[in-house]
C-alpha cells in the first residue's frame, strides 16, 4: 500500500519510505497529523488524539503538513477548516484524500452544507461541523485506530499467492 508513486521519488526517498513503513510496522506506531491554524484547536485535536493511542505531529499550515505526510507513514489525518483561513488547507484536504491508507477527519463550518459536499467528494472518512470539544474528536480517533489495526494485520497475514513452476 504505497502513499505515493515510487517511482517518482530519489532513491534517498524511496529508502526513507521503505523504512518509515517498515519501522512503523514493527513497533506498531500508528502516527496522526493534527493541521489547524488555531492554536487552542491544535492543543485541543491534539489531546483528543494523544488520549486515544495516537502518536501525534502538529502543523499550523498545509506546507508543513504535506511535508511531514511525504517523509513519514501517517495513518489518520485531523484537518481544521472551522477557521477564516480555511481556503488555504483545501488544497491540503485534496492532497490528502489521494493518500492511500490515509484516513481523515475534517473538521469544518457549522451549517455550511456546501463544505460538508465538498468535504465528502474528496473523499474524507469524517467530516464533523462544528466541533465545540474534544469528545467527539477523541472518540473518532479511537475508532479510527482500531480500524488501522485491522488494516495493519490484515496487511501482515496476506501471503503473496503461489506462482506456478514452469
Amino acid at each position: 500500500m504505497a502513499y505515493r508513486d515510487l517511482n517518482t521519488l530519489s532513491v534517498r526517498e524511496q529508502v526513507q519510505h521503505k523504512y518509515a513503513r517498515r519501522a512503523a510496522k514493527l513497533v506498531n506506531v500508528f502516527q496522526c497529523l493534527i493541521v489547524s491554524a488555531n492554536p487552542e484547536r491544535r492543543r485541543t485535536l491534539d489531546r483528543a488524539a494523544s488520549e486515544s493511542g495516537w502518536k501525534t505531529h502538529v502543523c499550523a499550515d498545509p506546507q508543513a503538513a504535506l511535508a511531514h505526510v511525504n517523509r513519514w507513514l501517517v495513518q489518520l489525518a485531523v484537518v481544521d477548516l472551522d477557521t477564516p483561513s480555511s481556503a488555504t488547507f483545501r488544497p491540503l484536504v485534496e492532497q490528502l484524500a489521494a493518500q492511500s491508507g490515509l484516513l481523515s477527519i475534517v473538521c469544518g463550518h457549522d451549517g455550511d452544507v456546501q463544505e460538508e459536499i465538498w468535504v465528502r467528494q474528496q473523499g474524507a472518512w469524517m467530516y464533523l461541523p462544528g466541533v465545540a470539544d474534544s469528545s467527539n474528536v477523541g472518540l473518532l480517533c479511537s475508532e479510527a485506530k482500531q480500524i488501522v489495526e485491522r488494516i495493519s494485520q490484515a496487511g501482515d497475514n496476506q501471503r503473496e499467492p503461489v506462482k506456478p513452476v514452469a
